[in-house]
């Protein structure tokens, strides 16, 4: 293979990789519907690893709904789906308040190896149509916050494609 050849086949794969790297694929409709008290000893969905019994800890439990089917998203990109709840700026959430797992709907956790088995029902809920709604869980939250909080979601592939959406404002009324 000539000189010439290599570089246009390098440059080429150049392209293709920063093409993967540099867009951002997600919902850009997240909005954020309450913000409710939950406890991690009732959240069974929520990963306890060490012996029994699971603590008992006060936390806020986030609902959000979006017109993407997300176990979808996750499948056909092989995204992992995480979010970041902290101050919103223009540039986005940047500090995430301690978070507990993932993504979830009702007690599945939604990533790209997630089995039908682990979250029966969700079909026939997408079926139905948008929107979704879903739920993740953080440390308590402060009633009135210095600065409003917000709600983004994120995440990616080993592939370097990243998963992002809009920021969601957190709007404090809804805190029961």
């Amino acid at each position: 293979m000539s000189a010439r050849k290599k570089l246009i086949a390098a440059f080429g794969m150049a392209l293709c990789v920063m093409s993967l790297t540099a867009c951002a694929e997600g919902p850009t409709d997240i909005r954020v519907t309450s913000v409710s008290d939950a406890n991690f000893q009732a959240e069974t969905e929520l990963e306890w690893i060490s012996q029994k019994p699971r603590p008992s800890i006060v936390m806020s439990k986030i609902d959000f709904t979006t017109s993407t089917d997300l176990l979808a998203l996750a499948r056909a990109h092989d995204f992992n789906v995480d979010f970041a709840i902290g101050p919103c700026s223009k540039d986005g959430v940047k500090q995430s308040v301690g978070p507990y797992g993932g993504v979830f709907w009702g007690k599945g956790h939604i990533y790209s190896g997630t089995k039908d088995s682990e979250v029966p029902g969700y079909k026939d809920a997408i079926a139905k149509g948008p929107p979704y709604t879903y739920t993740v869980f953080v440390e308590k939250l402060p009633m009135n916050p210095p600065q409003p909080l917000c709600l983004t979601l994120a995440g990616g592939s080993m592939m370097g494609r990243k998963l992002k959406s809009n920021d969601a404002v957190i709007p404090t009324q809804t805190r029961q």
